[in-house]
């Protein structure tokens, strides 16, 4: 694209993506407008909602209500009125829910505020039926409320197998970041690449020393509607020993694996020049964008849309049959054949296995690629040397957790140096914690918007 369609671009896709987070205050939804009725079709979640204001049974479990965290003392002009902000187009949306983004919003909430503002919408269009920046709103509240409605399906499937210890759930990947690479890498992953940041990670000994950030592309927590989406931490490298005890004095990862690349799916496409504001690179961008982290990682980005567009991280292993062995032994992962969906990037190695518990379109999963494809070991190693590994979240009660605990421990001594990655297991019910912890204390300044 050109960088002026870029520039046309970028404002609608800051609003599209903030309007979602937007702190509304809770209210009985309107009756659906006249108009609304001559429009062609409508969504599922529409006319369920539709079902539900007239009396009719829905097909789905009640939420517990969760309180959300208040805004920071002196925001009280985020709660703006949702129809002044209505009838200030979508820029007035998007403005408002910007500022609003760091609230974070679980258990039923995101969808209460998607179904207000969708009637908020109907509202507006009855007033003033001619208006099609509102008629514009209105199907964008609707795509949305889909989107996280399915989502909310997704979660609620999932969440009883990982709380009762059926299966681990992979939650999030962690790089080591130089400390003064940190915040430039912070602001690649919200500005360029489109996550938010979550929580603050901190020391363990003190709990006040402020030691890495998670970043995911909506919320963490698998009780949230639009829950369940995979992170990145990024740790401050001089906090690394914290996290990752495999690796040597100089900081170098002992593991004979290296990262090859992480994947994302995203909808609505990459900044271009928030990458090089970062100090990131873009090296392709056509089809595809191939793009180097300020740290020097690859990312490669498409635009599409997926449930979570944290898809993979892929790992360069001398052995991709022990490999899989490891992560078959430790965690039950199954293997399959990667799914290579972008025409336009290259494909895996042959021999390459994709690791996941099975949802492979859905979730974070693992690649494995044969090192012996890489022209440049040594090369893709230095590339990649700010990975540290993954992270997994198990359930089931502590006797579950220990002999998880115990599994890990036991691949790990089996495949040594062969290992594909450090990592380490948390308890579910710990991890749902410290995200719901990390969600109500975090800093208004990670998610205020980026300079004009």
């Amino acid at each position: 694209r050109t960088g002026r369609a870029l520039a046309r671009r970028e404002p609608d896709t800051r609003e599209m993506r903030a309007c979602v987070g937007a702190a509304v205050p809770a209210r009985a939804p309107v009756r659906r407008s006249t108009h609304r009725q001559t429009r062609r079709g409508s969504s599922a979640v529409v006319r369920a909602a539709s079902a539900e204001r007239d009396g009719c049974a829905l097909d789905r479990a009640p939420r517990a209500s969760v309180r959300r965290s208040e805004a920071p003392p002196g925001d009280a002009g985020l709660r703006l009125s949702r129809r002044l902000s209505l009838f200030g187009g979508l820029a007035g949306v998007a403005s408002a829910a910007s500022l609003a983004e760091a609230l974070p919003a679980t258990a039923g909430e995101v969808l209460d505020q998607l179904q207000a503002l969708l009637s908020d919408a109907e509202a507006a269009i009855e007033a003033d039926p001619e208006n099609e920046q509102l008629v514009g709103q209105r199907t964008f509240f609707e795509n949305q409320l889909e989107r996280v409605q399915l989502n909310a399906s997704f979660v609620d499937r999932l969440r009883p197998r990982v709380q009762k210890g059926e299966l681990p759930y992979l939650q999030r990947m962690v790089f080591a970041v130089r400390d003064e690479l940190w915040e430039d890498e912070i602001y690649f992953w919200k500005n360029a690449m489109g996550c938010r940041v979550t929580r603050e990670t901190r020391d363990e000994a003190n709990g006040a020393t402020v030691t890495g950030v998670v970043l995911a592309f909506g919320q963490e927590s698998l009780s949230a509607d639009d829950g369940g989406k995979g992170g990145v931490e990024l740790r401050k490298k001089s906090s690394i020993k914290d996290v990752d005890t495999r690796r040597d004095d100089s900081g170098v990862n002992s593991s004979s694996a290296s990262l090859a690349y992480v994947s994302l799916s995203v909808p609505y496409g990459v900044r271009v020049s928030r990458i090089y504001e970062s100090g990131g690179e873009l090296v392709y961008g056509f089809g595809y964008f191939d793009v180097r982290s300020p740290s020097g990682y690859a990312v490669r980005a498409r635009v599409a849309a997926r449930r979570d567009p944290m898809e993979l991280v892929a790992l360069n292993v001398p052995d991709v049959n022990r490999s899989v062995n490891f992560f078959q032994d430790a965690f039950g992962m199954t293997a399959s054949k990667p799914l290579d969906q972008n025409g336009y990037a290259p494909k895996s190695p042959p021999g390459s296995k994709l690791m996941s518990f099975g949802e492979v379109k859905e979730t974070l999963c693992i690649l494995l690629q044969p090192s012996q494809a890489v022209e440049d070991v040594e090369q893709a190693r230095k590339m990649g040397e700010a990975f540290v590994g993954v992270s997994f979240a198990v359930g089931g009660g502590d006797e579950n957790f220990t002999n998880v605990e115990r599994r890990v421990a036991s691949a790990l001594q089996k495949a040594g140096r062969d290992a594909p990655c450090v990592l380490s297991v948390e308890s579910y019910e710990a991890w749902e914690t410290e995200v719901a912890k990390g969600a109500r204390a975090l800093p208004f300044k990670y998610n205020e918007p980026p300079p004009a």
